[in-house]
């Protein structure tokens, strides 16, 4: 009943030239940086698959999971893309309708951030053994996850761009916001957490621990840019795709930041004069004392493929 209702105000108030420049420019840029930012992960997987043969198989789950979701999210982009512009070209009501937005935007963009933030908690959990930390963080990550359920269930039952729903700017809201705040959270965290002890690593090290805490800081403020600007033109912008461009594009800001923090290793053993193989780069924490080193009894926080040509003290 909401749907035929809406169909018919659509009807009886067709867009301007305007309203369709509006719905449809920022569409065909969100998906042409999507497919960017899709070759850019392509690209990094790639690099992964061929430096980082001995990985984890646990890291080469994450890797290859996020991969084929993310895959996925495209896919279903360009669905909606070939509905807007191909198969609804010339009807300009057809820019308003909500394809499998559904399910590209909040579901597949959420769980793919989740996974990643729920990561990167991890990463935390290994440097402080804060179980706090880590409850949060994964709290606040399915907590954005539900608010992506409520958001696609929202569009089923309405799937326009004009759609009116009460629930759904609060829906949106809970999705978006929390997002950006366990963003804001992790980076704030690992930055913590690194620079605590920094000052007691050796000179290479604390080289290592910079590099660390600027990628770790400069992925999160990506992610959580990225989401508010989308919740902001949401919110404030009606009858308006700006909001798509960073929303169709939030997934890849995650697997492409996750990606950088696993082949970002290579470069950091090149730092130390050392050649790919299979071992791991440790952080041991003692009497919270930190020491990197390259043996086992030891605190795992990133894993590198590294065979040493010289001691790492």
């Amino acid at each position: 009943m909401a749907t035929a209702l809406t169909a018919l105000t659509a009807f009886m108030n067709p867009l301007s030239r305007e309203d369709i420049i509006w719905l449809a420019l920022p569409r065909l840029l969100a998906f042409a940086f999507n497919w960017g930012l899709i070759g850019a992960l392509s690209v990094q997987v790639y690099v992964y698959y061929t430096t980082f043969r001995s990985d984890r198989n646990v890291f080469k789950v994450l890797v290859y999971t996020v991969f084929v979701l993310d895959w996925a999210q495209t896919i279903s982009a360009t669905y909606d893309a070939t509905q807007w512009f191909a198969v609804g070209w010339g009807d300009p009501d057809a820019l308003d309708l909500l394809h499998s937005e559904f399910l590209n935007v909040p579901l597949l963009t959420s769980v793919i951030g989740a996974i990643v933030q729920i990561f990167f908690g991890w990463r935390i959990w290994t440097l402080s053994k804060s179980k706090a930390v880590f409850a949060f963080i994964i709290f606040m990550a399915l907590l954005q996850l539900a608010g992506a359920a409520a958001v696609a269930h929202y569009l089923i039952l309405e799937p326009r761009e004009s759609n009116d729903i009460p629930g759904l700017p609060k829906a949106v809201g809970v999705r978006l916001g929390t997002s950006a705040a366990v963003d804001v959270v992790i980076a704030a965290c690992m930055t913590f957490y690194l620079l605590r002890n920094r000052s007691e690593f050796a000179f290479h090290t604390n080289t290592v621990i910079t590099k660390l805490v600027r990628l770790t800081v400069e992925t999160g403020v990506i992610t959580a840019t990225a989401a508010l600007v989308d919740l902001v033109f949401f919110l404030s912008i009606h009858n308006n795709a700006l909001h798509q461009i960073s929303g169709v594009n939030l997934a890849k800001l995650y697997t492409n930041s996750l990606m950088m923090l696993f082949n970002n290793r290579a470069s950091l053993q090149r730092s130390f004069g050392s050649s790919v193989e299979d071992s791991e780069i440790r952080l041991e924490n003692v009497n919270r004392r930190a020491d990197l080193e390259t043996s086992g009894g030891s605190v795992s926080v990133f894993h590198a493929t590294v065979k040493s040509q010289g001691s790492i003290s």
